[in-house]
């Protein structure tokens, strides 16, 4: 049974109009470094996969879905059964622990990436 966690950021309505007001080049700045930072998580999930054969770790996906959204995956079919356990086996949370450990280098990356694209649009 493949596994998918997807992740929306919510709650920064504010923060996302103030960001539509930005010009094109400022934005791509922003969604340039999202996206390097999606890339860094999948490749994390990837290295925290547990590994016999390395078929888990192949098929784990990080993917944008939107403008604040982006999907992480792995396609095996046992792979939820790994990522949350059975009443048999442990859960390894590979998925999940990359997320979390990812979360404040993504807010500080991303915010670094609106610190330098304001101060390039002459703010403050």
């Amino acid at each position: 049974m493949p596994v998918e966690i997807t992740v929306n950021v919510v709650g920064i309505h504010e923060l996302q109009l103030k960001l539509e007001q930005l010009d094109l080049a400022m934005r791509s700045r922003i969604d340039e470094t999202l996206n390097q930072e999606v890339a860094s998580i999948q490749v994390a999930a990837q290295n925290l996969a547990p590994k016999r054969t390395g078929y888990l770790a192949s098929t784990i996906y990080a993917e944008r879905t939107g403008e604040w959204s982006f999907k992480l995956g792995a396609k095996a079919r046992y792979a939820y059964f790994v990522e949350f356990g059975t009443r048999f086996m442990r859960a390894r949370r590979f998925l999940c622990q990359a997320l979390e450990q990812a979360v404040p280098h993504v807010v500080h990356q991303v915010s670094q990436a609106l610190r330098e694209a304001i101060a390039e649009a002459g703010g403050p």
